[in-house]
């Protein structure tokens, strides 16, 4: 007996109150706060494709930043966030935004440098949710939920039924945001329907997939991003062959895939010749034909847009901006100002001779610009993040099937990457936060059980 009560007043160590799994710890000790922080998550990850109300997302942001403030303090789980010093990819998100902070020192151009590190901000999005971190898989759902929204409402404003924010945007709608942000969006919400067909199991979520495949592919090809059908080619074939190698008990349902993916199609290309006049194959055949024809020739130019023969000569003008500066670069902002002596640029609109705006001096490149503004150094930190979640993700396939669907949409957010300026816009950092949440959450045992 005076055992048990010496034992039982003995003072417990705080490394002992908190060991074992640290999420799951404060999960048990705080499921309220829990609960809140997993709604803002799936809220955030809601309202991330909602690029025609650009304040929603960061409102969510927001609040979770302030809710992670306050779990941490007031809450009493701070130990929860425990695990985050040994991601290697969390370090490299965090030296990546320093040493974008940094580059502003020796950029010509700081103002608008700032305004690009701004777009920097949902990189923090991880870190704010690091405790539901594992409740990825729901926040990934209610992003395809919002991106198929998306998706059909780029059809309905091809149909007629919803209004475009100019008449010419009728040609490629966008739901009133960025166009190739509305593609990424809708080719995104593809891949994850595509790929769940053969991971879900239950013939509702078949049949659900199968539907949300169909609009978001009408809503790719209409909205005519090229290097979106591009990605979508490649992550496509990829991820079919990645099931097919990796796991041989869902090789069935790979033809249950090409049986629906077939069918997607045909239902696509019939609603295009009934409803929309053949619409979306004659959009195909204008944005192919030109592209080829400009890699033949790229001296014609109307104005600092993405066409393929302005994208030659951005790409140029970026690689004569690394070559000066290759391994700090011009610092974020600086590059815009580098591009304007850059000779073969248009400076004014051939429409009306106004002149253009310094944002459209960039390299239409996420890539290039982070090298020329960040240099060698930024964009080694840009290549390791990406290639460090890919690699993780890709090693948890055999275990962890659903895993290929973020890892699928990072490898198109890539591939979308090397043709558009991803990383000035907030979807497009954003997107990139949603699909390396998933890598940072590991496999279905944790960090700390593994060690243990």
């Amino acid at each position: 007996m005076k055992h048990a009560n010496t034992t039982a007043k003995r003072k417990v160590a705080p490394s002992k109150m908190i060991a074992g799994d640290p999420i799951a710890r404060a999960a048990k000790a705080d499921p309220f706060g829990d609960r809140i922080h997993t709604i803002l998550f799936v809220l955030w990850a809601f309202m991330l494709p909602l690029g025609m109300i650009p304040w929603a997302k960061d409102v969510v942001f927001g609040g979770l930043i302030i809710w992670s403030v306050l779990r941490a303090t007031i809450g009493q789980v701070g130990y929860a966030w425990s695990d985050a010093p040994r991601s290697p990819i969390a370090w490299l998100l965090v030296a990546w935004v320093v040493w974008s902070s940094l580059s502003l020192t020796w950029s010509p151009n700081p103002g608008f440098g700032a305004d690009q590190l701004g777009g920097l901000r949902l990189l923090a999005v991880p870190f704010a949710v690091w405790p539901v971190l594992r409740k990825w898989p729901m926040a990934l759902g209610a992003f395809i939920i919002a991106g198929t929204l998306v998706a059909a409402g780029i059809v309905a404003q091809s149909v007629g039924w919803i209004p475009t924010d100019t008449p010419a945007r009728i040609r490629r709608p966008a739901m009133s945001m960025g166009v190739w942000n509305a593609g990424m969006v809708c080719l995104a919400a593809l891949i994850g329907h595509f790929l769940l067909i053969g991971i879900k199991a239950g013939a509702a979520s078949v049949v659900w997939h199968i539907a949300g495949a169909v609009i978001t592919l009408m809503a790719v090809v209409l909205n005519a991003t090229r290097s979106c059908w591009l990605a979508l080619a490649v992550v496509g074939v990829g991820g079919i062959l990645i099931l097919v190698a990796l796991i041989p008990t869902l090789r069935w349902r790979i033809f249950l895939i090409a049986t629906a993916t077939t069918a997607g199609v045909a239902v696509a290309a019939t609603i295009d010749e009934a409803f929309l006049e053949s619409r979306g194959a004659t959009i195909v055949i204008q944005r192919m034909v030109p592209a080829i024809e400009q890699f033949n020739d790229s001296t014609w130019l109307p104005a600092n847009r993405g066409v393929v023969n302005y994208r030659r000569k951005m790409w140029n003008g970026g690689r004569n901006m690394m070559t000066r500066k290759p391994i700090a670069g011009w610092g974020l902002g600086g590059l815009s100002t580098g591009l304007k002596t850059q000779p073969g640029l248009a400076f004014t609109w051939p429409y009306n001779k106004t002149t253009i705006d310094q944002h459209q001096f960039n390299p239409h490149s996420s890539f290039v610009y982070q090298a020329a503004s960040t240099g060698l150094v930024g964009l080694s930190l840009m290549i390791g993040v990406l290639a460090m979640a890919l690699i993780q993700m890709g090693l948890r396939i055999r275990g962890e099937p659903v895993i290929i669907v973020p890892l699928a949409m990072l490898a198109a957010w890539t591939i979308v990457s090397a043709f558009e300026s991803t990383l000035l816009a907030g979807v497009g950092v954003g997107l990139l936060a949603m699909f390396l949440i998933p890598a940072m959450a590991g496999g279905r045992r944790s960090a700390h059980q593994r060690r243990t």
